[in-house]
């Protein structure tokens, strides 16, 4: 009878596990023995040579079966980046930077009803397994400029709405403007006739001659009306634009109130936004994103380009290193930019040292999209949304933080843009050349501080991902100084915790939490997956004598009394969600 009631208690109340090195390990070999028999299931066959490469390094295998919900599509994505990139590419340069793509693209969005995204037969799973087939390696190419000029005045065919919109525009007289130039100042000689060093380029105004475009239509009322008389004589007397004289011009600021001209505003910008995309005067959508392998083959391109020592020195280069850990770099891989708005960027950027990270600042219009398209709408050899747009139309802080973010990630920096109290920022990772540590740094503040910063980059270290507290982000880089290995164990036991059944988390939720921050003192997802598992106040006490014990000794060089707070919160959050009766205990330090 007592070896039954003893079973009965044992099937009841499963163990609870040893978070020790061992037990972690044991994780892993039965994560990776699951994904290489999912492997064979589906017939996928990995070189054997790859599979022991993975295995080679603890942290490396660890980072590919023992952390995500899924270990199958990391595998996959791993060997797919091998076979674009070559092995020496992938696993003697730049195997960190292969980690952090591999992570990356193993996100898919849930179903559901919580079973796998990634397709294996089903229709209803639209994520595609990783291609791991034989293929030729990757060639990267830029893609050229996509417009296709259309001539449109060709006599062969009858000439339509959108060619007749060219032909007024660019059969017009040119017309005369004020544009605003930075100049060098006027170069002048010593005595012996050797040039003096010039001065700081200076912003002056000066009337130039230029084709007409759709804002100049836009912005005229005189123009409006030769527009309008043209299209009525050309067979189309429906086209008819009227945005007043002046309300949006090339240099506005102010916001338009009256609804109704807004409505004719947007019309026409619609009007000449078609037109030139139709006749091949701007891209008729914006060119792709890139894939992983081509992304990653375009960082590790610019990684290799041979620079010289003054190339280096106006770029800061390297900027950052794409050596790192992979943590500190996720932020880098999810940029999703054109290869051909990152090329001429890059290209500038090499060749000039000019890293341009912010824009023209635009006021009340740039609220309203449609008119601040409409004020500048042109031919352009880019789309809407790209960094080249942004500087051409101006914006206010969403665009300048998304000209730094992306700008930064073009330069090989990992960045993202982050939200404030109405405002957005920018945020990005650094390495200390002298000692090689790494810190998430703010940038572009203005309502706050890292209290108040929300990243929008995604939170990669648990299954909800999404966005997170600036502190969140920060620990990542404090985790990675500390003990990156240690900090993926960490990883590898939050998903250990998460596989127990619900109802055993509670009970093991502070040796959990202990060990964690044994292996690494910032396991951010470890220690809040531990006090949202805390079922009463003894366990949250629990959970805060560790992170006390372990981490407010380093609430200083090496560490964040903004991240102890932020647990600190969370855990009288938890107590109060619980009821806990009582006050709660006061902090130690």
């Amino acid at each position: 009878m007592l070896i039954a009631a003893v079973l009965a208690l044992s099937t009841l109340a499963p163990p609870v596990p040893r978070w020790t090195e061992d037990a972690v390990l044991q994780h892993v070999t039965r994560a990776r023995a699951a994904t290489l028999d999912a492997c064979r299931e589906r017939g996928i066959s990995l070189p054997p040579d790859f599979v022991a490469w993975v295995d080679r390094d603890p942290a490396r295998r660890t980072a590919v079966y023992g952390w995500r919900p899924d270990p199958l599509p990391v595998l996959l994505q791993l060997r797919s980046l091998e076979i674009d990139l070559g092995t020496d590419t992938v696993r003697r340069d730049y195997p960190q930077l292969a980690l952090a793509f591999a992570i990356h693209g193993s996100y898919a969005a849930p179903r559901k009803d919580g079973a796998s995204p990634w397709n294996d037969g089903d229709a209803e799973r639209v994520a595609p397994l990783p291609d791991v087939s034989p293929r030729p390696r990757l060639v990267l190419e830029i893609p050229a400029d996509p417009r296709v000029r259309v001539d449109t005045k060709d006599a062969s065919r009858p000439l339509d709405r959108d060619d007749h919109v060219i032909n007024f525009l660019e059969g017009h007289a040119p017309i005369e403007v004020e544009e605003t130039v930075r100049e060098l100042p006027p170069l002048e000689y010593d005595e012996k006739g050797v040039a003096k060093k010039r001065g700081k380029a200076v912003k002056t105004k000066r009337t130039v001659s230029r084709p007409l475009v759709g804002a100049d239509v836009i912005a005229s009322a005189e123009l409006q009306r030769e527009f309008n008389a043209y299209m009525s004589a050309n067979g189309h007397p429906e086209v008819s634009i009227d945005c007043g004289d002046g309300a949006v011009r090339w240099n506005s600021t102010e916001a338009i109130g009256d609804k109704a001209l807004r409505g004719r505003i947007k019309a026409a910008h619609e009007l000449f936004h078609a037109a030139y995309r139709a006749k091949g005067r701007m891209p008729a959508e914006r060119d792709r994103a890139p894939s992983h392998a081509e992304s990653m083959a375009w960082f590790v391109r610019n990684d290799r380009t041979e620079l010289t020592p003054a190339q280096r020195r106006s770029m800061k280069w390297p900027r950052f290193p794409l050596n790192a850990p992979w943590p500190v770099l996720m932020m880098l891989v999810a940029d999703d930019q054109p290869l051909r708005e990152r090329e001429a960027i890059w290209s500038a950027f090499r060749d000039t040292g000019e890293l341009r990270t912010y824009g023209e600042y635009i006021g009340g219009i740039a609220q309203q999209f449609d008119m601040q398209s409409a004020r500048r709408v042109s031919p352009f050899p880019f789309s809407y949304g790209s960094i080249q747009m942004m500087w051409k139309d101006g914006g206010v802080c969403g665009t300048m933080g998304n000209i730094g973010a992306r700008t930064l990630r073009i330069a090989g920096v990992p960045a993202s843009t982050a939200g404030q109290p109405g405002h957005c920022a920018i945020v990005f990772m650094d390495c200390d050349r002298a000692s090689g540590k790494f810190a998430c740094k703010g940038g572009q503040y203005a309502t706050g501080g890292d209290e108040v910063t929300t990243v929008h980059a995604w939170w990669a270290y648990d299954d909800e991902a999404g966005r997170r507290p600036m502190v969140f982000h920060q620990s990542v880089a404090w985790a990675v100084n500390r003990d990156a290995d240690g900090f993926v164990r960490a990883l590898a036991m939050h998903r250990m915790f998460a596989g127990l059944p619900p109802e055993a988390r509670p009970g093991a939720c502070v040796a959990f939490a202990e060990a964690a921050m044994e292996e690494n003192p910032y396991s951010l997802p470890a220690v809040i997956a531990a006090i949202d598992a805390a079922a009463d106040a003894e366990q949250l006490d629990g959970v805060r004598d560790a992170i006390d014990d372990r981490l407010a000794p380093l609430t200083g060089p090496d560490g964040s009394a903004l991240l102890a707070k932020t647990l600190g919160d969370r855990i009288d959050a938890r107590r109060a969600k619980l009821g806990t009766p009582g006050t709660p205990r006061a902090r130690k330090r």
